[in-house]
């Protein structure tokens, strides 16, 4: 929505002080908790009925405000939910079961946390403060696209009925966010704790989007994944390599670390979680993206659930071992917030990277197992690996902290080699950017 139709908005109702140019971005995922909240409030539990409606702002409402510094803020932005696109103001969860559309939770970060950036809190409430009356109009504009009848979006009452009991509650937020926005706008009655609308006799007043395209680089695509273990991998295997391994591997991740740094390189820091208390601060601070590597590397136990005790918001989870057990079905990873998994390529059954009800599966060309098994030498290593990223339009390859004697002291030459081949990016970015691309 340009800003040459903000006259269109005046026309349906909508004050002026309202509208602000704006991009839609229609994606066939699952936010942060909402399958479970689907499943809570009208009984859905398939991830293939789950939408997220992302709003970005564009064009000049953007001066000023730096896409870097705020709309990727880690504080500010805590639902993480931008997918690499600048200007991200607000979300919509929405599961739709055949004719009908349920609303489920509507969230600006950048406009209801905005308080902790005080030198842009004037800028960003004036500026988007119409983002829910914007976002109800993207919301007509889905039920439109997927032939939708009746919406059902939820009463500021409702919400709060199923807010946790332990947060301050501000009244007038719920009341701006899921009451106002319908009556500003849409005929919509209330029921049981809905808004109902029937979609056809709201048809004349919504502003219907245009849909664009969106170029993206084809280009090739490298990943390095560091698997954060320490000994806890063979502890039962190989106890004493466990032992050394506890000893060397703060070392060893200390040392890839200043190699990345030097060579400028952002990776993909697979953690254990019961280790993660104690690399996470070192990792970050060299802007690198960090995913589990399962709770303590027990196969055997339960670990999606025990992870998210540990972090709420981390987007991707790889196997120990490439194993995939039953618990790391979709509909789980779905149900504990995880955009994308990451396994070998014979577990996955893929070579390139796929959205599959809902999450991203990566794979996994090579690690560093055969060197650890001393079943081929590093500069054989080196090469199988060099020739298989030139071969492959995309491949990601693990390095382990507890096996950095064997190719740590290559490392800096490995990822110059590397550079010269193709783009290195995260699994993060890998993860955003197919999900972008299903985006309609």
């Amino acid at each position: 929505m340009t800003e040459e139709r903000a006259r269109e908005f005046l026309q349906k109702g909508v004050k002026t002080r309202y509208f602000f140019p704006h991009r839609t971005y229609y994606l066939p995922k699952c936010g942060m908790d909402a399958l479970k909240q689907s499943e809570r409030v009208c009984g859905n539990r398939d991830p293939n009925k789950m939408f997220l409606i992302s709003l970005n702002a564009s064009g000049h409402v953007l001066k000023g405000l730096s896409s870097g510094e705020l709309f990727f803020d880690r504080d500010l932005v805590w639902h993480q939910q931008q997918f690499g696109k600048e200007g991200h103001i607000a979300y919509a969860d929405v599961a739709i079961a055949e004719s009908r559309m349920y609303g489920l939770s509507y969230v600006s970060d950048i406009v209801q946390r905005i308080s902790r950036r005080r030198e842009y809190k004037t800028q960003v409430e004036n500026r988007f403060r119409g983002w829910p009356v914007m976002i109800i109009n993207s919301i007509v504009n889905l039920a439109l696209e997927m032939g939708v009848r009746t919406i059902f979006s939820p009463s500021a009452d409702l919400i709060m009925a199923h807010t946790d009991r332990a947060r301050q509650v501000q009244r007038e937020l719920f009341d701006r966010v899921y009451d106002r926005g319908w009556r500003k706008q849409f005929i919509a009655k209330k029921q049981d704790g809905w808004w109902v609308m029937d979609v056809a006799e709201n048809k004349a007043r919504v502003v219907q989007g245009k849909q664009e395209t969106e170029l993206v680089e084809d280009e090739k695509t490298i990943c390095v994944c560091h698997d954060i273990e320490r000994g806890l991998g063979h502890l039962q295997a190989d106890p004493t390599f466990a032992t050394e391994a506890d000893k060397h591997a703060p070392q060893a991740l200390e040392g890839m670390l200043d190699v990345e740094a030097t060579m400028n390189v952002k990776s993909t820091y697979n953690v254990v979680g019961t280790l993660l208390g104690a690399v996470r601060d070192q990792i970050e601070a060299g802007r690198h993206c960090i995913a589990f590597h399962s709770f303590d590397h027990n196969l055997e136990e339960w670990q999606l659930d025990r992870c998210r005790q540990v972090d709420h918001r981390i987007k991707g989870y790889r196997t120990p071992q490439s194993r995939i057990t039953p618990e790391l079905n979709d509909m789980n990873l779905c149900q504990n917030n995880f955009d994308w998994l990451a396994s070998s390529i014979s577990s996955l059954g893929l070579n390139t990277p796929l959205m599959q009800n809902r999450i991203v599966k990566i794979p996994i060309v090579t690690d560093d197992f055969d060197l650890y098994k001393r079943r081929i030498d590093y500069p054989d290593w080196e090469d199988r690996l060099l020739q298989g990223i030139a071969q492959r339009k995309f491949t990601a390859f693990g390095l382990h902290d507890c096996y950095g004697e064997f190719w740590l002291p290559h490392y800096k030459e490995l990822l110059a080699k590397i550079k010269d081949l193709g783009t290195l990016q995260t699994l993060n970015n890998v993860s955003d950017q197919i999900i972008c691309q299903t985006a309609f």
